[in-house]
């Protein structure tokens, strides 16, 4: 009389190398480089700038190789 629910497990696999490469680049470097713009210029905003700009720029970098 009632109909039953269909449950969907959906299941994702993240290779290794993907997670090294994201802690080692966004995390690591990425830190490395927002403290170091912003000891350099005493802004934070300077800091996130070179944060993101020095981490997509080796991305890029690492993606024509």
């Amino acid at each position: 009389m009632g109909m039953k629910a269909q449950h969907q497990v959906i299941f994702c696999a993240i290779h290794s190398s993907s997670i090294k490469k994201f802690l080692l680049l966004d995390c690591l470097a990425g830190t490395g480089f927002y403290y170091m713009g912003k000891v350099m210029s005493s802004s934070v905003y300077v800091g996130i700038a070179s944060s993101v700009i020095c981490t997509e720029g080796i991305k890029r970098l690492l993606r024509k190789r």
